[in-house]
């Protein structure tokens, strides 16, 4: 009777966790010209709205910076959605990836490499869950060009 009550306690506990799982959504951020993983970068996901018909339309917008491999990590709750958008929010960090919106389900299943538009960097290894996007960090140089270009 006692391990019938610990069991069943057991069986929700696993019921309750299963329910609330988070499904783990990774981009790594590669240098387009040599590969190498870019860390301490700002990445953000923006998911589509719930209800796109509301009155008042909600974008759900998250951010996280990059670890020693290159690596952010976003949490998708239940229901997953079908795409995300992916944009870099690190100061003259130029993004060299298309596209920018990727399916879900297709990272899920074997991961997602970006075509690499700034240089010859290339890699086909992924993980489940995972979407590879390259960028260009700007050089000294390069910034005071384009700064320069504005005026």
């Amino acid at each position: 009777m006692r391990s019938l009550r610990y069991l069943s306690a057991a069986f929700l506990l696993l019921a309750l966790a299963g329910a609330s799982h988070a499904t783990d959504f990774k981009v790594v951020v590669l240098d387009s010209k040599n590969g190498h993983a870019l860390r301490g970068k700002l990445v953000c996901i923006n998911l589509p709205p719930d209800d796109p018909n509301a009155p008042v339309v909600e974008h759900v917008r998250a951010c996280q910076r990059t670890d020693s491999g290159g690596v952010a990590v976003f949490a998708l709750t239940d229901p997953v959605p079908v795409t995300v958008d992916v944009s870099l929010a690190s100061d003259g960090l130029m993004p060299c990836f298309t596209p920018h919106t990727f399916a879900v389900s297709d990272a899920m299943k074997t991961g997602t490499v970006s075509k690499n538009t700034c240089g010859g960097a290339a890699t086909d290894t992924t993980e489940t869950g995972e979407v590879v996007v390259f960028a260009h960090q700007k050089s000294l140089r390069e910034a005071m060009s384009s700064v320069s270009n504005e005026f």
